[in-house]
């Protein structure tokens, strides 16, 4: 799963790379929390008006916004936006899969995360000078 997942994500990884002016790496763990700005960074590439109702989407489901109900994410967009997600996996990879993360997906190591603990930080995804201090290799 991890090894097929590393392939894939680093393709478009890549991807992204070599189409800087049309691809935005957004990190979940830095979205889920510093909301307002990740959100406006994202808004600012789209070239897209910030509004507060950004803040506040799970208002305006099925108001002003439609979803599709048979998309497998629409039960999750309807949520604000939370971090328990963050933490939710911990405990549900066995350690042999953990050991040896950094074999099965080395992205993620490559890209910034702590691949170290089986129960790492997202400290630093909150961090004002994250994007700065970024060092993908």
């Amino acid at each position: 799963m991890f090894q097929l997942w590393n392939v894939q994500f680093t393709r478009m990884f890549n991807q992204c790379e070599r189409m800087k002016q049309a691809c935005l790496k957004v990190y979940y763990e830095r979205l889920v929390q510093q909301t307002a700005k990740e959100a406006r960074r994202i808004l600012k590439f789209l070239d897209v008006p910030w509004s507060e109702d950004v803040l506040r989407h799970q208002d305006k489901i099925g108001k002003e916004i439609k979803l599709n109900p048979i998309e497998y994410s629409t039960s999750q967009v309807k949520e604000k936006v939370y971090k328990k997600a963050l933490t939710s996996w911990f405990g549900y990879f066995p350690d042999s899969i953990l050991n040896d993360i950094n074999k099965l997906a080395p992205i993620l190591r490559q890209i910034g995360y702590d691949t170290s603990s089986p129960k790492p930080s997202y400290a630093k995804f909150a961090e004002d000078s994250f994007y700065e201090n970024l060092d993908i290799k």
